[in-house]
């Protein structure tokens, strides 16, 4: 008992001694643990009726769990990637419901990031409001990447952690090798986790790449002085490299090395199970090569002059099945597509969904069953496609690629391409039409329960039986009311965020140019700006790309894809921000020890 008071007593003296250590704590903890709890309380939703989309990741799960790998062989078994359905097992395996795991992810991703700027930021309470900025972004209170069971809720927190750990180790290059290591296993852990959740990763490899060679860079040359190009050749003939820096640079390999290591195992464990060294036998394999030619054929018409929203025409299908014996031998089914199955009612079939159903009516004259089997079929249709090509008797239409299953545009359809960048902006920038509504679940009761069951988490209060009609409409809750709130003052904010920003910008730029004592400084977050303006470009292109199929969607396609851009904007503003702090007079005030 009297050590009871003595440690109450020292602990009453510690607070009074240092206030603002403590209050600093306080906050930190309220902040993190009320984002915990709105997490937890979120009423997610999940669609079980979505075979290839919400179903699909959730059957991966209770596969994964079972141990029996993605399940038996299908159209969906290796069409998407695995990291969602790994999250989703390891809340099981650890006893945390989805929730719980979902905000914690945040809560990691946003210390991270937060941390990584650590050697720029002494005071505590900017650093705090940086955290909380990450923290609470409204892109994660928002349906598609937050109440919704789907892959895009982990995107935000993944893409934040590879920002985040890139720039730490950037401004941690050339310090001591403990504190090098962390941010490196860090990346290069988290990298291949990113790669695997969505099939359009590869936006976010060039600022990887791009990096971690400036970084390796600045390990050789961590002890030259006033380096030019010419000065830079000279100093490399002549640097002996210590084992310190032999480490770190073996460590900016890292994230490669093990996005190649798990591609292998990727690969040879789908060998194992299914026959097939394949890691996404819809992107890649023989399919994805099939589909490539395909959308490049010309079809003889006009359609791709009149109607960009068709990849690939039923028209063009049936050219195929000319010079391809073997595609013609699933004639009747690929005619079933056109008449008789819900995937047209005898129309052209718009964007990338023709893939989805050839893989339908390969199935349903007998293949993705064996996917040995499938894929022979899909190599010998590959071979005389490209062979029909060689001979002339197909030609490519005179289009522009960006990826090889991707659609392809012509020069007039950059400006509509345009106009879908103007559109995923506004959204990533302003929080356009971000909310949190009452998403109803829906699906059988058996699936109900195998979902609740995986995610540890019911579905009870939101569920909606489809069989009955005029279900009780879903109130919103007290916690989406909260999310509402928070996402509103978020956009309230924008303007003034933007001139703080536009401030900053320019410091950074003045400080670039005429700084004498801070230039390192200012020249490196202008780098990272850039860099990260340059990723965001090519990340809304290839939305954009992508989505100009369906220009009257293209305000809700650009909401719904353009979420993983919002950490990069945010990354780019934080760097700003943090421009002001380097002013000398400013930094002296507030890295103060309080």
């Amino acid at each position: 008992m009297q050590q009871l008071v003595t440690r109450s007593k020292e602990l009453k003296e510690a607070v009074l001694k240092y206030p603002s250590k403590y209050l600093f704590i306080l906050c930190l903890l309220g902040l993190t643990l009320f984002r915990l709890i709105l997490s937890a309380k979120t009423a997610y939703y999940v669609n079980l009726f979505a075979g290839y989309d919400d179903q699909l990741f959730i059957d991966f799960g209770n596969e994964l769990l079972q141990g029996h790998w993605l399940g038996d062989y299908s159209t969906r078994a290796l069409s998407k990637g695995i990291s969602y359905s790994l999250f989703m097992v390891l809340g099981n395996k650890v006893h945390l419901s989805y929730g719980i795991l979902l905000g914690l992810f945040n809560i990691l991703a946003s210390g991270v990031s937060t941390f990584a700027l650590r050697p720029l930021i002494k005071n505590r309470w900017l650093l705090i409001a940086i955290y909380s900025f990450f923290l609470y972004s409204p892109i994660t209170f928002t349906g598609e990447y937050s109440t919704r069971i789907y892959r895009n809720t982990i995107v935000v927190p993944t893409v934040l952690l590879v920002i985040g750990c890139l720039i730490g180790l950037y401004f941690r290059r050339n310090g001591k090798l403990k504190t090098f290591i962390p941010w490196s296993i860090g990346l290069g852990f988290i990298f291949p986790f990113y790669w695997y959740i969505r099939e359009d990763s590869l936006w976010l490899l060039p600022l990887l790449l791009v990096g971690l060679i400036i970084i390796a860079g600045g390990v050789i040359f961590e002890n030259a002085q006033d380096l030019t190009f010419r000065k830079s050749l000279a100093s490399l003939k002549k640097t002996a490299m210590s084992r310190t820096q032999l480490v770190k640079l073996f460590l900016c390999t890292l994230p490669f090395l093990l996005l190649f290591t798990t591609h292998v195992v990727l690969k040879n464990t789908n060998e194992a199970r299914y026959g097939i060294a394949v890691v996404n036998d819809r992107t890649g394999g023989a399919f994805g090569q099939v589909s490539k030619q395909l959308i490049r054929m010309d079809d003889g018409t006009d359609l791709n002059e009149t109607n960009s929203k068709i990849w690939v025409s039923h028209k063009a299908l049936e050219k195929a099945e000319a010079v391809s014996p073997t595609l013609r031998t699933i004639s009747t089914k690929i005619d079933w597509i056109y008449h008789g199955s819900t995937w047209s009612h005898g129309e052209d079939i718009a964007g990338d969904i023709i893939f989805w159903a050839l893989r339908e009516a390969a199935a349903h004259a007998g293949y993705y069953t064996d996917a040995k089997k499938t894929e022979a079929f899909w190599q010998k249709v590959n071979k005389e496609l490209a062979n029909a090509y060689k001979t002339k008797q197909l030609t490519k239409k005179k289009e522009i690629y960006l990826a090889a299953t991707g659609d392809g545009k012509r020069i007039k359809d950059l400006p509509l391409v345009g106009e879908f960048m103007k559109s995923g902006w506004s959204y990533n920038v302003f929080y356009k039409g971000y909310q949190q509504s009452n998403d109803p679940t829906v699906g059988p009761q058996g699936e109900l329960e195998k979902a609740e069951t995986l995610l540890l988490h019911s579905f009870a209060n939101n569920w909606r039986d489809s069989s009955k009609p005029n279900p009780k409409p879903i109130e919103l809750t007290t916690t989406a009311k909260i999310a509402n709130t928070i996402i509103k003052l978020y956009q309230k904010l924008v303007p003034l965020w933007l001139i703080i920003f536009s401030i900053g910008f320019l410091l950074i730029l003045f400080g670039s140019i005429f700084s004498k004592s801070n230039s390192s400084t200012f020249r490196s977050l202008l780098l990272l700006i850039v860099g990260l303006s340059l990723s965001y470009v090519i990340f809304l292109i290839g939305v954009s790309w992508f989505c100009s199929w369906t220009p009257e969607r293209r305000d809700l396609f650009m909401m719904v894809y353009t979420g993983g851009g919002v950490p990069v904007i945010q990354w780019i503003e934080v760097l700003a921000l943090v421009g002001i702090f380097q002013l000398p007079r400013i930094a002296s005030k507030v890295n103060k020890k309080s």
